[in-house]
């Protein structure tokens, strides 16, 4: 096994963790709301993704009736501002929201009603978000990879982002979580190995791979 593990630490060993991307302002869950339309006020959900560089996603009305998703038809982005291009009721509408502060929007629907919008924050999602991970003391020298945990159907998901030379890989892992705890689970070299993560803090992490060799992870903001 530990011959197995040095194989595994060869893959690893001269990787260097990779630039991490700026902060998607837009990116994530919002809650928009749209004043004195024919119908009333309107109160809404929207789920904003990034899918291949492009901004998309859905939208949800909040009524007291079942709630029924919208799909985003697109979204015009620039530093400041997003229009979303949506239908409803048979019309083509359009959502254009300005940029007021780091979790608040401003703007008109179809040009005429004033919306607003709010960044909704995950208050107990500890373990979601990017992080730097190092793994200490490899016969290889310390190993360093990034991952993005994300939530999904109710459950933790991510990868692995390894850079190796000029060679990138991306590798899938499993994510088992507890209380204060997560373990990942990904295979390298036709092996399965598993790190082990502890919070330490609200930006840190500390356990081992493979409980062998010393990991730590770094909150990247």
């Amino acid at each position: 096994m530990k011959k197995a593990i040095v194989l595994i630490l060869a893959l690893v060993g001269g990787i260097v963790s990779e630039s991490v991307a700026q902060t998607d302002y837009w990116v994530g869950k919002w809650e928009f709301f749209v004043k004195e339309t024919p119908q009333g006020d309107v109160k809404m959900t929207g789920n904003l993704v990034r899918k291949d560089g492009k901004l998309t996603g859905d939208l949800t009305p909040i009524t007291s009736q079942a709630t029924e998703k919208i799909a985003i038809s697109s979204i015009e982005e620039s530093a400041d501002k997003i229009v979303v291009f949506f239908s409803a009721a048979g019309y083509d509408l359009n959502l254009a929201l300005n940029k007021v502060d780091g979790d608040n929007l401003k703007g008109l629907l179809a040009d005429s009603f004033e919306a607003t919008g709010k960044r909704l924050k995950s208050t107990n999602d500890f373990f979601a978000g990017k992080w730097d991970i190092v793994v200490v003391g490899t016969p290889n020298g310390d190993a360093k990879f990034t991952t993005e945990l994300i939530r999904k159907d109710g459950k933790l998901t991510g990868d692995l982002k390894m850079t190796a030379g000029d060679a990138k890989e991306t590798i899938p892992a499993k994510v088992e979580e507890a209380e204060g705890k997560i373990t990942l689970y990904f295979s390298a070299q036709g092996y399965d190995v598993n790190v082990e993560l502890n919070k330490v803090d609200d930006d840190n992490l500390k356990g081992t791979l493979m409980n062998m060799f010393e990991a730590k992870a770094k909150r990247v903001k």
